[in-house]
């Protein structure tokens, strides 16, 4: 049996995306924040296959210490890891600071770059692994110029746009890294799912999202695009013309689209790598 790590997992796409890999046979890792939650979780998904083994990591994004403790605990008890899904997303209601870092980046990209870092070994035995980094069409908001930048006047949408952003060029440099290591790294938009996401936005933001619930697609149904790139051939996944798709690509729908970005460079990738090393 393969064996998937979902952090995130106690709601929404990533309770919808364990569960349909449960439904595979996937052994899965749950690492989420709140306890209470993530056990229910577990329950509800040892349900749908009581043959899969489904085990609770708790960790906090927002902090490393927290991170690097759910590494370990994961290295201890497993020899390998086939799938990670760095599910989790958090949306800002203000604009906050972890040290110097806006909360929602730290939370999107830096606890994510921290605990891939910490698994990389894991995933390197499996021989062919995956790694799965839900983004967003909203990457698009994002500058790479203010990456790690301390500015309290940050609008909640350019925050919530630069750490997707941030988990487009990762996931490039993932797979510019580790194209020798059976590692693959795919980024995924999971289109605009009704979720819990969005519910701490306020102001306009809120009214807006009000007004597009009704028209948003469900959890299951955003964790579509996930569950294919984990479970698909690599050869399905990868397109021969070379121009999109394949490891280090952006995915919506099941299918590879091009990024449009100026700062989609394999420059800023690699600067943003470099730079996130700083919290290893």
């Amino acid at each position: 049996m393969k064996t998937a790590l979902i952090t995130g997992a106690n709601v929404g796409i990533g309770l919808a995306t364990a569960k349909a890999l449960a439904r595979q046979g996937f052994n899965l890792i749950l690492l989420c924040r709140n306890e209470a939650k993530g056990e229910e979780a577990v329950t509800a998904i040892k349900r749908i296959n009581p043959a899969v083994t489904v085990e609770l990591v708790l960790a906090d994004l927002t902090d490393t210490d927290s991170i690097r403790r759910a590494a370990e605990q994961v290295r201890a008890t497993h020899r390998q890891l086939d799938v990670l899904i760095n599910n989790a997303g958090y949306s800002p209601d203000q604009i906050e600071f972890v040290g110097t870092v806006e909360k929602s980046f730290y939370a999107n990209h830096i606890g994510h770059f921290v605990l891939t870092y910490h698994l990389l070994d894991l995933l390197k035995a499996a021989g062919e692994a995956r790694i799965i980094n839900l983004s967003s069409a909203a990457y698009m908001l994002g500058k790479a110029s203010r990456f790690f930048q301390h500015d309290k006047k940050l609008s909640l949408l350019a925050a919530y746009g630069d750490g997707k952003l941030a988990n487009v060029l990762f996931t490039k440099e993932l797979a510019t890294r580790y194209a020798d290591s059976g590692i693959t790294a795919y980024a995924v938009h999971p289109g605009v799912v009704k979720s819990n996401f969005g519910s701490n936005f306020t102001g306009p933001i809120q009214l807006l999202m009000s007004v597009a619930r009704p028209f948003m697609r469900s959890p299951e149904r955003g964790a579509e695009t996930s569950v294919y790139l984990a479970t698909a051939p690599i050869d399905v996944i990868t397109r021969k013309d070379g121009k999109a798709g394949g490891s280090g690509g952006f995915f919506a729908d099941s299918a590879p689209k091009l990024v449009k970005h100026i700062d989609n460079t394999n420059r800023q990738a690699a600067d943003l790598w470099e730079k996130s090393m700083a919290f290893v």
